[in-house]
């Protein structure tokens, strides 16, 4: 009787564990993610060009909530994410080039612009830029911003909320 009892429990148990862990995967758990951002300065001195790229161990493009990357290039940079997660830009290959990100091609700023989350869309001296989408009050869908860099022709790419 004590070990029916013992069982049953184990199997309600691993139950519940089993519906938490598909429920993640279902709602399209999210990652951090990192768009590398690289300075192509030709060798002919003319105007250097921005460009970024998505390179990461799990991208959250690939889950049933995102619907894929149809709308989201990763070799342009953009990338996947949901409210409240933070995305990160960083100056490739250790590179401390200055840039910043504007949402100047008719896309509203997802991002937390009060508090101790503020997103100030400026790097720091080590060339990244970390800022967190807002929360329930963002809008999924794609989102256009430039990636600005001194005296370089400015990226337009974008960003996917779902």
């Amino acid at each position: 009787m004590k070990m029916s009892k013992s069982i049953r429990a184990l199997m309600r148990y691993s139950l519940a564990v089993l519906c938490v862990a598909g429920s993640a995967s279902a709602l399209g758990q999210a990652n951090e993610q990192r768009v590398w951002v690289e300075v192509m300065k030709p060798a002919d001195g003319s105007q250097c060009e921005v460009r970024a790229l998505f390179k990461g161990d799990s991208d959250n493009c690939s889950n049933d909530a995102a619907m894929g990357r149809a709308d989201c290039s990763k070799d342009e940079g953009c990338v996947c994410t949901r409210q409240e997660k933070k995305i990160q830009w960083s100056m490739k290959k250790g590179g401390k080039d200055s840039f910043s990100i504007a949402f100047n091609q008719g896309s509203e700023n997802p991002f937390v612009q009060k508090g101790s989350d503020e997103c100030n869309f400026r790097s720091n001296k080590e060339g990244n830029l970390r800022c967190q989408v807002k929360g329930k009050d963002v809008t999924k869908g794609v989102y256009r911003y430039s990636i600005d860099v001194p005296e370089c022709k400015p990226l337009v790419t974008q960003l996917k909320i779902y």
